[in-house]
């Protein structure tokens, strides 16, 4: 995605890198070390857990397709495009996504990559990727939370149906 002129706290950056050093480093480290079986890759948690990764995948690419679709076009002069007034906030080009997941969830993006983590913890039956998949979890919960409520403040018709991360439930 593109980011212009939209500069990032360091504190942020190495927030965000130094658990992601740690898990690709435990991670690494077990699939490196783990004595699997010979027959592990048919191994029902195996296939189960990269079934469940496939769909995940699947839903986390597909719904930051449909988030960056959205984005308002800017005209020449780089002012925001005029849309659809009933889906927009305005100003700044937010509008409300529709489709897919999106019609029961706010966030579908982390929703599928929370499912994907959850399929890697399956696939590699792993104490890292379980602690990673907890670790995701505690940021995508609070972070879907915060999203959906930004969207019920910023929009008057926001569906009121629609939960934060996980559909029917949360």
């Amino acid at each position: 995605m593109r980011y212009r002129n939209k500069h990032v706290a360091l504190g942020i950056t190495i927030g965000g890198g130094l658990p992601n050093i740690l898990y690709h480093f435990l991670n690494a480290d077990f699939i490196g070390n783990a004595a699997f079986h010979d027959n592990f890759l048919y191994d029902p948690r195996f296939i189960v857990g990269v079934l469940v990764y496939a769909v995940g995948y699947i839903i986390n690419r597909w719904a930051d397709f449909k988030l960056r679709s959205l984005r308002k076009p800017k005209s020449e002069d780089g002012n925001l495009m005029p849309s659809s007034p009933s889906n927009t906030d305005g100003e700044s080009g937010y509008v409300i996504p529709h489709g897919g997941l999106f019609e029961y969830i706010t966030c579908p993006n982390y929703f599928g990559e929370l499912v994907e983590w959850l399929g890697w913890t399956l696939a590699t039956w792993s104490l890292a990727g379980l602690v990673w998949t907890l670790f995701s979890a505690a940021t995508f919960v609070p972070r879907s939370r915060h999203n959906h409520e930004w969207y019920r403040q910023r929009f008057e018709n926001y569906p009121s149906r629609r939960k934060a991360l996980i559909p029917c439930i949360f």
